[in-house]
This record gives structure tokens, sequence and C-alpha cells, in this order.
């Protein structure tokens, strides 16, 4: 906060303040000097009514906070100015994009590097009118990430566009998604959790943000690159690969997942220390494939590919706790 204060425009030279301390030790003269006016424009002398020609100082506090005040205003405005913007210019930004679209091969605009990922993102979501549709198909999200959402989303459903969100099931079980999840889906938002889905951001149908992906295995080429489909046809195979796994996936408000049955914890323990499944069935005094089939139905319930994902999210889970 000092830096901030000291690295403040000052309000009056050093020669204005001098003079101000004059007026207030009854040394002012009645003669016009620059100093004089610079205080009469900054609001700190008026005219004295009992001696024509000469001015009397004010109190610099009240100067102070009236000032203040009015540049709050100003911030606040200014800032409400802002965050308006890419609302405001969307039609323009939207026709640029279409007059520049041949630029781009196909329709793509690749984006290198996170920032500009998030630049263009920010800039896409905050022009969203209509609807948005975004498939999250990595686990819980870090706090920090929902919480610079918060804002974002709840614009896009203030402006009245429709909002449909798709999850791993795992985040049923995860604090700061749950309570992400309610806060959207009091405002409105649909929230869904699937086990196989890809992973993207679609703006009004017009928009998609995907990640680059190897053709052979699928996976992404680069974290932090991401392609900008504007093609109309590759923009339409988003949204119907979306829909398809949409239909597939279960509701969910937000409400936080029940808490995992005894027998579940007591083999993510065992496995946890390192025993095979045959080992963890003899020490439970239950058969192989119950202890297999537990560990299935705990993988499909958390989205989990393997059994090391599967741990992987139980710690996590338990730190959390």
């Amino acid at each position: 906060m000092e830096s901030d204060i000291s690295s403040a425009r000052p309000l009056l030279k050093a020669a204005t303040r001098r003079h101000y301390l004059k007026l207030l030790a009854g040394k002012e003269t009645a003669r016009t000097c620059s100093e004089r006016d610079e205080l009469e424009r900054a609001g700190l002398v008026v005219p004295d009514p009992e001696r024509p020609g000469h001015v009397r100082a004010v109190d610099a506090d009240a100067v102070a906070r009236t000032r203040q005040a009015d540049l709050i205003r100003s911030a606040s405005s200014l800032l409400a100015e802002a965050q308006a913007m890419p609302q405001h210019l969307a039609d323009l930004a939207s026709a640029y994009r279409a007059a520049t679209a041949s630029q781009n091969v196909g329709g793509i605009e690749i984006l290198t590097g996170l920032r500009a990922i998030n630049e263009r993102l920010e800039t896409l979501v905050n022009s969203c009118t209509q609807e948005l549709i975004t498939a999250q198909p990595t686990g819980p999200r870090p706090a920090e990430l929902l919480a610079l959402s918060y804002q974002r989303d709840l614009g896009v459903l203030q402006r009245g566009a429709r909002m449909r969100t798709i999850y791993l099931p795992s985040v049923r079980s995860d604090a700061p998604t749950s309570r992400w999840a309610l806060t959207m889906a009091e405002q409105g938002a649909e929230i869904r959790t699937g086990r196989t889905f890809g992973r993207m951001i679609i703006v009004d149908r017009r928009a998609a943000v995907l990640p680059i992906l190897d053709p052979w295995s699928l996976e992404a080429t680069a974290p932090d690159q991401a392609a900008v489909i504007t093609s109309e046809l590759a923009v339409g195979l988003a949204v119907a690969s979306f829909e398809r796994d949409w239909a597939h996936s279960e509701p969910w408000d937000g409400t936080p997942e029940a808490e995992l049955k005894p027998i579940h914890v007591e083999i993510l323990r065992c496995l946890a220390q390192g025993l095979e499944q045959d080992e963890v069935a003899q020490q439970l005094g239950m058969s192989k494939r119950t202890v297999q089939g537990k560990v299935a139905d705990l993988r499909a319930a958390t989205g989990c590919r393997t059994q090391s994902q599967l741990l992987y999210w139980w710690a996590k889970r338990e730190l959390q706790r």
C-alpha cells in the first residue's frame, strides 16, 4: 500500500504547499501568483469576503476526502466501462473474425502460451450472449482457478445466456468445485458429470477452443497450446460431440458426494500401503474378485482410468478433509 501511495502523482507542487502554509500563518499577500492559482484550482483556498483581493485557506482534510470520493466514483465508472467493453464491441469483433477468417487455415487459429490462451478465452467468454458450453475432463480444478471463473461465469448467466458444463465424477467430492457448482446452479447453470468426453469450450456455437491432439494417441501435443475454431462445420462437429456426451452424463446440482463406504476406505488404505489386490483380499477376508469389483466401481465413480490415478485422487481427497 505504501508503494502505491508513494508512486501516485503529487496533487501540489512543493512551492504551492509552502504557500498554503504561509496562508495559515497569516503571511499571504494580496497579489496573484501561480501558487495561489494552483491552490484555487485544487479547492484549498476561497475568496475572503471580509478582505477583497485576499483568500483564506480551506480545511485540507475535507478537500482530500471530497476529492477522494470523486476519484472513487470515477474509478468505479471506468471499471464498469472496462468490464462491459468486450460486450459493447462483440458485434464488431465477430465481424472482424469473419472478415479475417481466410487468414487462418480452415478457420483455425493456433494459440501458444497459457497467457495468450487465457486472454483469448476471456475475450470470447465476455462476449457470450447466447450459450456457453464447457467440458473439463481433468478432474477437480485448483481453487484459485475456480475463484477466477466465478465473475466470468456469473457474468455469462447474468447476460441471460445458457451455460452447460461437464465434469468428471471425481469433482462431486471436491469441496471447492462443489461450492462453485452450487453457486452456478443457483444462478441457472446446468452441470453434469460424465466418464468419457473431450475437453472443449464453445461460445455461442460460433467459436470453439480445443486442445491440439495427436491423431493416434488423442493426447494433447502440448499443454500450452490450443486451437480456436471458427469454421461453422468444425464448430458444429464439436457441438455434436458435446451433445452426445451431455446425454450420457448425470445431472449434478453441486451437492457434495456422500462419504465413501468403510469397505472402500479399507481397500484404498491397503492399496496405498503397496499391497496387491490379492493381498488386500487376504487381509480383509474377502475374495480377490470382490476386491477387483470394488476397485472397478471406485474407478468408474471417480473417472480414474488406472489404479494409480485412483490412489492419487484419494490422497488429494484426504488432504482436503
